[in-house]
């Protein structure tokens, strides 16, 4: 077993990068981004394979949120990342309005726009693929029905849906599990687990350790920078977890608990994530 690599100097220092190693479809390389002149994130290096459900891990203000941004090109960083094939993107349910003037199938179809290009309406079979994720997702019966009107729960899943029907390589998703309902949490883990049978790259920030321990092939554990990159038994340790959160650990029972966390991040930096 490898100790976690703690915010490597370069990118190919890390681990598994040998000749056999399968290449990389997501990236860092001394990312960083500031905003009002107080960074966010710091010389952020990591490799991701296909095929792997990676969690990123940290206390507010860790950079969590940013970190899919920047992956995305939404902010303004340096350093470098690559992103190999078509993204998909599943924001926090805070962050999408309920007053969406739309059915759930109408959200649902707004995912085929990357695809088609505004220019071009969707089609039949557009409108067939839809119907069949709002299936995958548990939501067949909810296809007309108001996307305010649906629970937290169902709009997450409604947004899952819209997300897969862009038919994207790499599956972002920021606190996809928060807030919502246990069927609809197995639900989204059900199509997490398909997207990564299929070879699909699927990067998640939660704020829940066990989930994720239990979950993730990978745990990405920030506080701005990498602390700690590896598996669960790797970065779930007492002196990974008490650097990333700046807190006393106890382990009970050979999982972690955290407790006196006290203050992680500046109020100026709020929104980080």
């Amino acid at each position: 077993m490898t100790s976690p690599r703690s915010a490597p100097d370069r990118l190919d220092e890390g681990g598994d990068q040998g000749p056999h190693a399968a290449p990389a479809t997501v990236t860092a390389d001394r990312l960083s981004v500031a905003f009002g002149g107080h960074p966010a994130l710091s010389e952020v290096c990591f490799a991701l394979t296909g095929g792997t459900f990676t969690g990123v891990l940290g206390p507010n203000g860790a950079g969590k949120t940013t970190l899919l941004r920047a992956l995305l090109g939404l902010v303004a960083a340096t350093g470098e990342t690559t992103l190999r094939g078509r993204a998909a993107y599943v924001p926090q349910l805070a962050m999408v309005s309920e007053a969406f003037p739309i059915d759930a199938l109408g959200v649902v179809i707004m995912g085929r726009y990357p695809r088609l290009g505004w220019r071009r309406r969707p089609g039949r079979g557009d409108r067939r693929l839809a119907a069949d994720l709002l299936e995958q997702v548990g939501l067949a019966d909810r296809a007309r029905s108001p996307f305010g009107a649906l629970s937290g729960g169902q709009r997450q899943r409604v947004l899952m849906a819209r997300a897969l029907a862009q038919e994207g390589d790499v599956l972002l998703l920021d606190e996809p599990l928060t807030g919502i309902d246990a069927p609809s949490q197995s639900t989204m883990l059900d199509v997490i687990g398909a997207q990564r049978a299929q070879g699909k790259t699927v990067v998640m920030t939660t704020h829940d350790l066990g989930q994720a321990a239990r979950e993730c092939d990978r745990l990405l554990l920030l506080n701005r920078t990498v602390i700690g990159d590896g598996t669960a038994a790797e970065v779930l340790t007492p002196e990974v977890l008490g650097r990333a959160y700046e807190a006393q650990v106890v382990m009970l029972d050979g999982g972690a608990a955290l407790i006196d966390e006290g203050v992680h991040h500046h109020p100026s930096r709020r929104g980080a994530g």
